[in-house]
């Protein structure tokens, strides 16, 4: 069974510099829920969490092959643009076409040292103006600079091999969209460790304290299967591992 907290932020910088593993970190602990609503690991001042994600990470996206090779990266933004399960999604500038994209958002704390430490892992929407990133390529890292959905709770391990994972839009109680894809390992074409390296192992760009969260490439992409998000419409996602789901209503 998979081990899974709403772990505050307090958690996240005292397991940091603790250098134990989960087990030995949590071993004899109460338990310390948080209210519902609310992102792991998320400090009060938000300006003290920073979101980027990689894109064509991933073998197979919509159910066709990714060549490898292709490999982007952008900044999402501060942990002031993050929401998690139930709040509203909405962009903070005129929307071209908005696009979600269902991925797997890896947490860390960088301790005293500088050094990052891997807190887990959750599920998240990866949300954009993909319409902007397609039609001016040279503007394709301001497409990016959108709110990021992360689930309530994060999965204390590496990422699963695999995980079978779902998206759908739903528009007046009915769906007009839906995707099946798989998250995990042994579906991406670049390890989470190769993607952790090329950001976090830069000394001196992170200041202890920091917590990261990286979202690790997408399987589900709706801009991908030309789906228009409307003002009204429900977005939701499921993995199947963690049982982790999203549910975000969306408006214009």
């Amino acid at each position: 069974m998979t081990r899974k907290t709403a772990g505050s932020y307090e958690l996240a910088v005292e397991y940091a510099d603790s250098g134990l593993s989960w087990p030995e970190f949590l071993d004899g602990r109460p338990e310390q829920p948080l209210p519902a609503g609310q992102v792991p690991f998320l400090p009060a001042d938000r300006s003290r969490a920073a979101v980027y994600s990689f894109g064509y990470t991933h073998s197979v996206v919509n159910g066709a092959k990714v060549e490898k090779g292709r490999l982007d990266f952008y900044y999402k933004g501060t942990g002031d643009l993050l929401r998690t399960d139930g709040d509203r999604l909405t962009s903070p500038v005129p929307l071209t076409s908005g696009g979600i994209e269902v991925e797997y958002c890896a947490a860390y704390c960088v301790n005293k040292q500088g050094e990052p430490v891997y807190l887990g892992f959750t599920l998240a929407n990866d949300f954009s103006d993909a319409g902007l990133r397609h039609a001016r390529r040279n503007l394709a890292n301001l497409s990016k600079l959108q709110p990021t959905i992360v689930a309530a709770e994060a999965v204390l391990e590496e990422l699963p091999p695999t995980s079978a994972v779902s998206a759908s839009i739903s528009r007046d109680g009915r769906v007009v969209w839906q995707r099946d894809g798989a998250l995990g390992r042994r579906e991406m074409l670049y390890s989470p460790r190769v993607l952790e390296r090329l950001l976090l192992h830069r000394r001196g760009l992170f200041e202890a304290g920091t917590v990261v969260y990286l979202l690790l490439g997408s399987c589900i992409s709706s801009h991908k299967d030309g789906a228009e998000l409307r003002d009204g419409d429900v977005i939701a996602m499921r993995d199947t591992y963690s049982g982790l789901s999203l549910t975000t209503p969306f408006a214009c």
